[in-house]
């Protein structure tokens, strides 16, 4: 599973108005991501949000463990410009996925 997020996340990357054709902005990016990340919660029951979110914990200075990822990323970067957000998030989730292990996932 993991390869073939990291090959939507290269798509999105390379192409994003093949995705996003109206909005090219953060929030477009973060509400696909979000009900991307909903999907894979309902059909395998893996909390991808809550893992990235303790990953995320551990690589910044500002903690927010209660926070939504998403609305923690917005606010570390909200002083960099849209295109460089989006960037910087795409690469979190890239750098993510690479380093995280799906197979070993568990709900305990």
């Amino acid at each position: 599973m993991q390869s073939k997020i990291l090959e939507l996340i290269k798509h999105i990357k390379s192409r994003p108005k093949m995705f996003f054709w109206c909005n090219d902005n953060l929030d477009t990016y973060i509400i696909y991501f979000q009900g991307f990340f909903c999907n894979i919660y309902l059909e395998h029951n893996i909390d991808i949000e809550r893992e990235l979110s303790k990953w995320y914990q551990e690589r910044v200075t500002f903690k927010a463990p209660n926070m939504v990822w998403f609305a923690q990323f917005k606010h570390i970067n909200e002083s960099l410009e849209q295109k460089e957000q989006i960037e910087k998030f795409l690469n979190t989730l890239i750098e993510f996925f690479k380093s995280y292990d799906l197979k070993n996932y568990s709900t305990t």
